[in-house]
């Protein structure tokens, strides 16, 4: 099934996704929901398929080698824009907000970087001051490289609580008064994939919203991101097999000296190297994704 929608939906309009249109990967994503393919890791409770990981890892592996931007898309939505609640969350957290996320009618990202922390995630500067009331959590800092920012309603925040040695998590709403954006980045590539700073003004945030318990927030982030490193290997397989497929294809059709350039030995080597590398990527992805599902 996702086979398909890539080759009737994605594959003939890879022009629009590299030209900065982000209207049809957001269009895109939500045709993508209304098959289910946003779910495939949730819970059927919340509305998903609850399938295993590897099967996640196969989507993913497949959804991948069109286009990258509609991969990144998908990718921070389904990962780290929608498990860090479906992992952490309570029930009212899941209840409220995994439905809509795993049905496309929302769409999550993930605010964890900041121009003094990346690598070292945990020193972030965002500040979460409770109020007087006790109620709210009082939101300030700025978030960088955020993907699906532009046209997310979610935001995985994480900011620091007075001077706790680790951050926490919070659940944040777009309609939220504080929230502001900074413009589309220009990228050497993912073009249609939106990135964009977010700045958070003394953003009001009820305490129901913390993720996972004051002080969790480095674990939920670890956590979130160590899936999103084993599914990247993923994601480049069927690129590779599209590749190894098209210069196939080219080396058997372009003649010199009379015969194709598949019968000379450098280019039999370059297309057994690509065979062999991808086989082997395959191999220890997937035998990585199976540990993880056991």
């Amino acid at each position: 099934a996702v086979s398909d929608f890539i080759d009737k939906e994605v594959m003939p309009h890879r022009e629009r996704f590299e030209n900065k249109d982000y209207k049809l990967t957001e269009d895109t994503m939500k045709k993508a929901g209304d098959l289910g393919f946003l779910g495939v890791a949730v819970p059927e409770e919340y509305g998903g398929m609850g399938m295993g990981f590897v099967s996640t890892m196969l989507v993913c592996e497949t959804i991948s080698g069109a286009v990258g931007s509609l991969s990144t898309a998908f990718g921070a939505h389904t990962g780290i824009g929608t498990m860090p609640i479906v992992l952490y969350g309570n029930q009212e957290q899941n209840k409220k907000f995994v439905p809509k996320l795993a049905s496309g009618e929302i769409f999550g990202s993930y605010c964890l970087t900041e121009p003094s922390a990346g690598s070292d995630a945990n020193s972030g500067k965002t500040k979460a001051v409770l109020t007087e009331d006790g109620k709210h959590y009082l939101i300030t800092g700025q978030k960088m490289w955020i993907s699906n920012a532009g046209f997310a309603d979610v935001f995985i925040v994480f900011a620091r609580i007075e001077d706790d040695k680790n951050i926490t998590g919070f659940i944040l709403e777009k309609e939220m008064e504080g929230i502001t954006m900074g413009e589309e980045e220009y990228k050497l590539g993912l073009n249609s994939s939106s990135t964009r700073q977010v700045f958070f003004n003394d953003v009001k945030v009820p305490i129901e919203s913390m993720l996972g318990g004051r002080g969790n927030g480095f674990k939920i982030a670890m956590n979130a991101l160590n899936v999103g490193r084993i599914k990247l290997s993923a994601a480049i397989l069927d690129a590779c097999r599209r590749v190894i497929g098209l210069s196939t294809s080219y080396s058997n059709e372009r003649i010199q000296f009379g015969i194709p350039i598949a019968k000379f030995g450098a280019i039999k080597h370059k297309l057994a190297d690509m065979a062999v590398r991808t086989y082997a990527i395959e191999s220890a992805t997937y035998r990585a994704g199976n540990e993880i599902e056991k």
